[in-house]
């Protein structure tokens, strides 16, 4: 019996001396795969060591391109971020007058101009890049890609940082609409603009106006898909229900605006804007401006400076511009005067 209990304790310390020596050359076995041979191991230890700094996620390029399409409007710095708003629009020019930053589509500019009037701002100057940085926080206007609306139309507001509210066109429209609901002259006179004029303005930019002229009024990038643009601009202000064969044509794989179908469809549209531009220079003649309670310029000032001012920024060759010269030309000193008295004011 003790002969049994022996070769069973002497079976289980083999079998313990077995497992040890396993584990002991699975070790050695390890240690020397993960081992670094010599000679790396000396030259890394002779590498001289250095800390870098972290790598910034600004992208400097990028950076410089958002400053060069903010437009800071004057007397509007914030003490918080929150607090701002920006005014997205296609592209801008320099009105060669006053030197200010107006934006190139009648909308968007009286959508500029009646921000103005309401917070009391200076119209823009430059853009961040020109004024310095964007250490302050400033109400902005900004040069956006219309593809970034829900609706693919400008302008839209843009209000705080943290948390963004967007006003679309629409949303814009109803409120400045709101805003002259208890003079019925006001509102009929805009509706006229935003009607009758409004319409051949449109036929001015996608008829009478090149590729480049184009891509310069209504987009600040050169590489546009122009149709895709021009379409979407079609569903502003219900164009398109107006003038669905005009706008079949813009939207066809070929425009074939040459064809006199389509120019008879264009002309009285062009006669019915001229005559409603002699009626309200008639009407406003040499008179003075309607007063306000805040002494700035009523909206349908703005309103109809805001038309006639891009009009005056088409080039000379298109219709409407040569009928305006010639024949619009105490109207537009109208448009100018508003100009000045809004830039006057908020100064």
């Amino acid at each position: 019996m003790k002969s049994i209990t022996r070769v069973t304790v002497d079976k289980r310390s083999l079998d313990k001396r077995t497992d040890e020596a396993v584990k002991r050359a699975n070790h050695r076995t390890m240690s020397r795969i993960f081992q670094i041979p010599a000679p790396i191991k000396s030259l890394f230890d002779n590498f001289p060591l250095k800390t870098y700094p972290p790598i910034s996620s600004q992208d400097d390029a990028m950076h410089a391109e958002f400053l060069k399409r903010k437009y800071p409007f004057g007397g509007s710095s914030q003490t918080d971020i929150n607090s701002t708003f920006a005014l997205g629009v296609y592209n801008i020019f320099c009105e060669p007058k006053t030197k200010t930053i107006l934006a190139s589509d009648p909308w968007c500019l009286y959508a500029q101009f009646a921000l103005c009037k309401k917070n009391a701002l200076r119209l823009p100057c430059g853009n961040l890049e020109q004024e310095g940085g964007d250490d302050e926080y400033n109400h902005c206007l900004d040069l956006l890609s219309p593809f970034a609306a829900n609706d693919e139309t400008l302008p839209v507001l843009i209000e705080g940082y943290n948390k963004r509210y967007i006003r679309s066109t629409d949303g814009i429209n109803e409120i400045l609409t709101s805003r002259v609901n208890d003079d019925p002259e006001q509102l009929l006179f805009i509706n006229m603009l935003d009607h009758i004029v409004y319409d051949c303005w449109m036929l001015q930019i996608f008829f009478h106006l090149s590729a480049a002229q184009f891509l310069k009024m209504y987009s600040f990038q050169d590489t546009c898909e122009i149709k895709d643009l021009k379409v979407s601009l079609t569903k502003r202000n219900h164009f398109h229900l107006r003038h669905r064969e005009i706008v079949k044509n813009i939207e066809s794989p070929m425009q074939c605006y040459q064809h006199s179908s389509i120019k008879n469809m264009l002309a009285p549209i062009q006669e019915s804007c001229q005559t409603t531009l002699l009626q309200f220079q008639e009407s406003l003649g040499n008179k003075p401006f309607v007063s306000t309670s805040d002494a700035t310029p009523t909206y349908f000032e703005l309103k109809i400076a805001s038309y006639m001012l891009c009009i005056a920024n088409l080039p000379d060759e298109t219709p409407l511009k040569a009928f305006v010269n010639d024949k619009c030309q105490q109207l537009m000193h109208h448009a100018q005067l508003t100009l000045a008295k809004l830039h006057h004011i908020t100064t």
